[in-house]
């Protein structure tokens, strides 16, 4: 195979045996796959889905190249997260033109590409071959954090629950949901045959990997946005990984209406699909703040609300936005809008991106 190449903003192997070399030095490259919610994927299949159905790795995600080139890049991992890329041979592109895709997004930042393969059945027959001397050492070829475990060849039909994901949830949410879960004593995976789930509301809910990782938890979600291609895409998102029945989309311009109103529309969707009560609202990287305030009162049964929001002081990082008083969070304005009346906070701090701008990590729950 070819030798490792390089790009402008990163290197990656090509080579299936100093790729695994590396695999073996680390002990793994991949996390535990068994949390709750859509499991995690290493490789990123870009072959037709009849190609990846014939023949393909365990620890696959498959989005088509003509996916990728359509704009869809919220199936795709986080810039910080590496992931090796499993080529088509059958695209006019060879591997370098391929892996070339995610040299830069369209705000010219890079993705982590570790390493390339051309998926060939020579490159699965190689595969399976380096499995099968994995698990004659004493390792075992299931396990999913040896490199034979990893190089695990399948085929068949993969059903929409079982699909992995390269895409994210973000950071503070997957950090502190389940613990707004264990606060409000949801039993999510104990349901009782026929039990009603409980509700989540995701406000601003963009393309859908929020609103879908809380859905692959047991929740059912209304994902609200204005935005019709984001919620298109939320909704393809929740039908790819077997969700669509949990994830409701609501297109509601949520600075056009009070509180109240927003909460008249939740309630007939929640009338109409028969499903259980609001125990969660949520925000990721969206902020109304009369809205915000409004939830406090607006909220009556044991719940809870997480708003995780860009906060005063990101207009002096290198980013520089956002500037306006309406798009930040001041100090303490989430802990003063949940002050009392049964309202107790999880946490109240300040986290900060990679790019060094602060963030609100605030969670509350109403006893």
């Amino acid at each position: 195979m070819a030798d490792a190449i390089v790009t402008e903003s990163a290197s990656f192997e090509t080579n299936l045996e100093r790729w695994l070399l590396s695999v073996r030095r680390e002990s793994s490259v991949r996390d535990d796959v068994s949390d709750a919610g859509v499991g995690r994927a290493t490789f990123l299949d870009v072959r037709e889905p009849a190609a990846f159905t014939s023949r393909r790795l365990r620890w696959s995600a498959n989005v088509p190249l003509r996916e990728i080139d359509d704009g869809n890049a919220h199936a795709l991992p986080p810039r910080t997260m590496p992931f090796v890329l499993i080529t088509d041979p059958t695209n006019e592109d060879d591997l370098f033109a391929q892996a070339r895709r995610f040299e830069r997004d369209f705000k010219g930042v890079g993705w982590r590409l570790r390493a390339a393969f051309e998926g060939t059945d020579a490159f699965f027959d190689a595969c399976k071959s380096a499995s099968v001397e994995r698990d004659g050492a004493g390792t075992s070829s299931s396990s999913s954090s040896s490199s034979g475990g990893l190089l695990e060849v399948v085929s068949g039909e993969v059903e929409a629950k079982d699909r992995l994901r390269l895409w994210e949830p973000s950071p503070e949410l997957a950090r502190w949901l389940p613990r707004a879960e264990a606060a409000l004593r949801l039993r999510l995976d104990a349901l009782e045959k026929g039990a009603l789930r409980p509700t989540c509301v995701d406000l601003g809910s963009g393309a859908g990997r929020d609103a879908v990782w809380a859905a692959s938890r047991g929740w059912n979600v209304v994902a609200i946005d204005n935005d019709a291609r984001g919620l298109s895409r939320c909704a393809a998102l929740a039908e790819r990984h077997g969700v669509a029945d949990r994830v409701k989309p609501l297109s509601l311009n949520l600075t056009k209406f009070s509180t109240a109103e927003v909460f008249q529309s939740i309630d007939a969707l929640l009338e109409t699909e028969r499903w259980g009560n609001v125990r969660m609202v949520y925000a990721v990287r969206y902020l109304h703040k009369s809205l915000m305030r409004g939830l406090a009162t607006a909220l009556t049964s044991r719940c809870a609300v997480a708003w995780f929001h860009f906060m005063r002081g990101c207009e002096h990082t290198a980013v520089g936005r956002p500037t306006k008083d309406k798009d930040l969070l001041e100090a303490h304005e989430l802990r003063d809008a949940f002050l009392g009346d049964g309202w107790n906070s999880l946490v109240d701090d300040v986290v900060h991106l990679p790019d060094g701008r602060p963030v609100s990590c605030f969670v509350a729950v109403r006893e």
